[in-house]
């Protein structure tokens, strides 16, 4: 069975960080969704967010180059780390996004799509919590990483009908087509990155469990 006492267990608290600020961030973005009027509040909040998160990985990076001894390999730290950050820059990359097009209101897809990575950020705090004990926590780390392939799922499905509404002729306002064709494809970018860190997740689960 695979041990990680007395080796440096604060990395995991690192990454519980990270999963906090992408959970946040997601509950940033939907909330814009629903009331684009607080765009200018939120967006300074996220990008708070994603300088911290930046700060918070190159912190682990720096640790992992200095321990010798760390709970999982150096490799699958760096690699969850980052990916995690992956997540967090584009839910900033899609409010910037919503910023820059001087967007006034969203569609309800925009909302629905947020409503489920704000889901998926709830998940990805489970995963960590339970990490730090993968020998116990394996089957439950296996299901919630099964549920963020279900709601990545879920994001896609809404993404490609309210794209296929956006291009079917009715939408009057190219320059809205343009806008939104943009913003929900970084959603939809996302909670592709969710997704993939959650298959990390797996694989680290299956190796060390």
């Amino acid at each position: 069975m695979f041990s990680i006492s007395n080796k440096h267990e604060e990395f995991f608290d690192y990454l519980m960080t990270n999963a906090e600020n992408f959970h946040r961030g997601a509950i940033i973005a939907h909330e814009v969704m629903e009331d684009v009027s607080t765009i200018s509040l939120h967006l300074k909040e996220i990008v708070k967010l994603e300088h911290t998160s930046a700060k918070t990985n190159q912190d682990v990076i720096f640790k992992l180059s200095r321990v010798f001894i760390t709970p999982i390999d150096r490799e699958d730290f760096y690699k969850l780390t980052c990916q995690l950050e992956d997540c967090i820059d584009s839910l900033q990359g899609a409010l910037m996004r919503t910023s820059m097009y001087h967007v006034t209101e969203a569609p309800k897809a925009a909302v629905a799509m947020t409503a489920q990575i704000v889901a998926m950020g709830e998940e990805l705090k489970n995963i960590f919590s339970l990490l730090k004990d993968i020998d116990h926590n394996e089957a439950r780390l296996m299901r919630h990483a099964e549920r963020l392939n279900r709601m990545e799922s879920e994001v896609d499905h809404i993404y490609r009908q309210e794209i296929s509404r956006l291009f079917s002729g009715d939408e009057a306002d190219l320059l809205n087509v343009i806008r939104w064709k943009d913003i929900l494809g970084t959603l939809e970018e996302a909670a592709d990155h969710v997704e993939t860190l959650g298959n990390t997740i797996k694989e680290v689960t299956m190796k060390y469990a």
